[in-house]
């Protein structure tokens, strides 16, 4: 069967822009345009669509109540208190802190750049990823590696893009060396890394945070990182069951 590039390239694009949207949530403080954006009747609807009622409560229930003109100097520092200041609130969006050592009665934190930065940067360079100069948070940070999430649904895109216009062995052929690669990364990261630790970083954003904001869009977050694996396995799986393709 001939690959449907159309529906490939359409998921690829969705997936590619989630992340480049949730990856903005952690690496710039909120915006005018960005709140506006996040309590549109609109995006509250499509999000209710992808993950459902519940999912949205918490930034329904924001989107009712704020005032973004009056709100937005709070919402900023709201920002700067959770994830870019370490004072009383901040919750250190690290994956080394996260995945430390378990102690008796608890998990202790782990060392910034350790040895989960230094796997997370090996599979930025086998990947051809690089981060941008202008980034000055560490690999680990969570949001690079949502972005990095992005960067692999990109690759997917310029792929399948490239497969346009060539025999239906090549094509086949191109799938199994280049799409299937990057898919393949996608669930490891996922499963390894992403999987592993962002719902305790959830969980310390919800007990820190006092506005609806952050809270909501973690939620999000965490769902659609259950649903994209979800997602890539069952495509794994199919992959797993084709017939064998042979030579003409």
């Amino acid at each position: 069967m001939k690959m449907n590039t159309s529906v490939a390239t359409q998921d690829a694009k969705a997936r590619r822009d989630m992340y480049r949207f949730l990856s903005s949530v952690y690496l710039l403080p909120p915006s005018k345009d960005f709140l506006l954006y996040i309590v549109s009747k609109e995006t509250i609807d499509e999000l209710s669509v992808l993950f459902g009622g519940n999912a949205v409560e918490v930034l329904r229930e924001f989107a009712a109540t704020v005032d973004i003109d009056k709100d937005l100097l709070s919402i900023k520092q709201e920002y700067l208190d959770l994830f870019a200041v370490p004072t009383g609130r901040y919750v250190a969006p690290f994956e080394d802190v996260y995945r430390g050592k378990m102690g008796k009665d608890q998990q202790a934190r782990g060392p910034l750049l350790g040895e989960y930065a230094i796997a997370v940067k090996k599979i930025y360079r086998s990947s051809g990823a690089k981060m941008e100069r202008t980034c000055k948070e560490l690999p680990t940070h969570i949001g690079v590696e949502l972005s990095f999430m992005c960067f692999l649904c990109e690759m997917e895109v310029e792929v399948i893009a490239n497969q346009e216009g060539e025999t239906f062995y090549d094509q086949a052929k191109r799938e199994v060396t280049d799409i299937i690669r990057y898919r393949k990364i996608e669930i490891k990261f996922l499963q390894e890394h992403l999987n592993e630790w962002f719902p305790q970083l959830s969980k310390s954003i919800q007990i820190n945070s006092r506005s609806q904001l952050y809270c909501g869009l973690t939620i999000i977050i965490e769902k659609f990182l259950s649903q994209d694996t979800a997602f890539l396995l069952a495509i794994a799986n199919s992959e797993i069951c084709k017939p064998e393709m042979k030579t003409p």
